[in-house]
């Protein structure tokens, strides 16, 4: 009965999780705050109020953290090769192919040697595992960044994001094969005390073969699911279908790891890629939209949970029986990994990006220096990173048990997760908060009216309403099929003109409070005169008072004539 009333206590808690998480998230999203931020204060949380309530319960431990990280890290990869085009790709393939490889390995160095002088000046020495955290802060969150640009209204220009779109597809794949066969058993052996060295010929073969195989895995499982899922047709079972696909492509591709190889994440994203992309591969096409539309919902369901569990792992013992393991302990204990995490961060941010891009986009004579600039700013880190942290943090524990040396295990394995913590925090605040800003100031984005684009979808909606209806009117089309079709579209567009009547009433309140703004400031110019002429101020100040309002009219004024110009009478029709 116990385990059963655990197992009921743990379900209880993961739908409280999700349920609070998307609330979190949606407010988060109003307010154009990245959401992995409260999600993570809210994890944080969480793991305090259990400890408190019942510090002995099994509900503290993050037993199968890794398997969620893990499935969480084939749902993102899957879903961001699901709307990679490869003829958008084809665009900046090769900028984006170095900085999946030259730019993820420079960044995990620079990293790992920032993170190893001064953790060791720190006395906290990690060693070689300064450089697995390297190599887990290398990949840049494409989810976290396109939601950033999509709630500031900017869409960038079509090579940028051609660029931004393929390398976080691609340097997240590289990165975890980077961290899983170069760095975790290298920080492995040196905890055990390994002398016979490191083969780096075999972690080379094993990276080869792990990249050869993904792309195999990945097509092998595209072929099979995409033919299920035109032999299907319902969609139901393209839903099923579509959401089982990357545990599969990224499951297949672990069974190998009896080799020592670990093709998953590849096979994950080139799944998602060939099934994007059908048609190029000899495929019947896929219906991509509702493909989309699932795994948009499946990334969204992880990220939540892998996002407040990387907060939760921070206010509990990592390891059974070793309070010192804690994250927040140890950085009470240890202030000075807050100055290692800032430093860290702004060598990432500032030094390790930036060097990387410029370098491997200087061919690129079609690339000015802005453009490299805004690619620089734009690599933020997210959900990649968090998952790679709980995956290395978990094999390293698994293997504590037969290491036998728990004193430098209770140091790397706090100093992973705060250090990674701390730069995804700074990543999300600095970078996440001010990307949109740089891309208007650059002028890198392209103008948009989304009441003019939710129209324009609309109306062609309409006219594909108004032809189905006269090739039934003709006779050409079954009724049961009519009718389904028919239900489809116009709920299409009652989701449209929803939405349109949303955008609308938002830039109406726009102009509202825009022309409430210039009759206060009238009626403030209005008062300055009655005291001019009542000779209660001075010429001079009144002159002063009223140059300084004008200006202030006048620029509500043109915001006004702005915002109206911008209003689209369609948006009533």
């Amino acid at each position: 009965m116990q385990g059963e009333e655990l197992s009921t206590s743990i379900l209880v808690i993961i739908a409280g999780i999700l349920i609070v998480g998307v609330a979190i998230a949606k407010i988060a999203e109003r307010y154009r705050v990245p959401h992995p931020i409260p999600l993570v204060i809210t994890g944080l949380a969480l793991g305090r109020v259990l400890l408190f309530l019942n510090p002995g319960s099994q509900l503290v431990q993050i037993a199968g953290f890794d398997f969620i990280a893990q499935i969480t890290l084939a749902a993102v990869l899957f879903y961001a090769g699901l709307t990679l085009n490869l003829r958008e790709l084809r665009l900046s393939i090769v900028n984006i192919l170095l900085l999946a490889t030259v730019g993820v390995l420079s960044t995990a160095l620079i990293g790992g040697f920032t993170i190893g002088a001064m953790t060791l000046a720190l006395g906290v020495p990690v060693g070689i595992a300064a450089f697995l955290i390297g190599a887990i802060l290398a990949p840049t969150d494409p989810a976290a960044l396109f939601s950033v640009l999509e709630s500031g209204g900017v869409r960038v220009k079509r090579k940028l994001f051609s660029i931004l779109e393929g390398e976080a597809v691609f340097n997240d794949a590289t990165s975890v094969i980077l961290v899983i066969l170069v760095f975790e058993p290298i920080v492995i052996a040196s905890l055990a005390n390994t002398t016979g060295g490191t083969n780096w010929a075999l972690i080379l073969g094993e990276f080869l073969a792990s990249m050869g195989l993904g792309v195999v895995l990945g097509y092998v499982v595209a072929r099979i699911i995409g033919w299920a899922i035109i032999k299907s047709g319902d969609d139901t079972n393209v839903s099923i279908l579509t959401a089982t696909t990357p545990f599969l492509a990224y499951g297949l591709g672990e069974l190998f790891t009896v080799f020592y190889i670990h093709p998953g994440a590849l096979a994950a994203v080139f799944a998602g890629l060939f099934m994007a992309n059908a048609r190029r591969i000899g495929m019947k096409p896929l219906p991509q939209r509702s493909m989309r539309g699932v795994m948009k919902n499946v990334s969204f369901f992880f990220e939540i949970m892998i996002f407040i569990l990387l907060g939760y792992s921070l206010s509990v013992p990592l390891i059974e029986g070793n309070p010192a393991t804690e994250t927040i302990n140890f950085i009470i204990a240890n202030p000075g990994i807050i100055g290692v995490g800032l430093l860290t961060a702004a060598l990432v941010i500032l030094v390790a990006r930036p060097v990387s891009v410029f370098l491997v986009t200087a061919r690129d004579r079609k690339m000015g220096h802005k453009e490299r600039f805004f690619i620089s700013w734009a690599g933020i880190k997210g959900v990649a990173s968090a998952a790679l942290a709980a995956i290395a943090v978990t094999v390293i524990i698994n293997y504590s048990s037969n290491l036998g040396y728990i004193e430098e295990i209770s140091i790397v394995v706090p100093t992973i997760y705060a250090i990674v913590f701390i730069v995804l925090l700074v990543s999300l605040i600095v970078q996440g908060l001010s990307t949109a800003f740089l891309a208007n100031l650059l002028g890198l984005s392209e103008k948009q009216d989304r009441a003019k684009e939710i129209t324009i979808h609309r109306d062609a909606t309409r006219q594909a309403l108004l032809h189905l209806v006269d090739l039934y009117t003709e006779g050409k089309i079954d009724p049961s099929i009519y009718s389904r079709l028919k239900a489809e579209l116009e709920e299409e567009i009652f989701t449209l003109e929803d939405e349109l009547r949303r955008v609308v009433s938002e830039r109406r309140a726009q102009i509202q409070e825009l022309v409430f703004r210039e009759d206060l400031f009238r009626s403030k110019l209005e008062f300055y005169e009655k005291q001019f002429e009542s000779e209660k101020i001075s010429e001079s100040i009144f002159q002063d008072l009223k140059s300084e309002i004008e200006a202030e009219i006048e620029e509500v004024r043109n915001r006004i004539i702005t915002q109206e110009q911008r209003f689209s009478p369609e948006g009533d029709s």
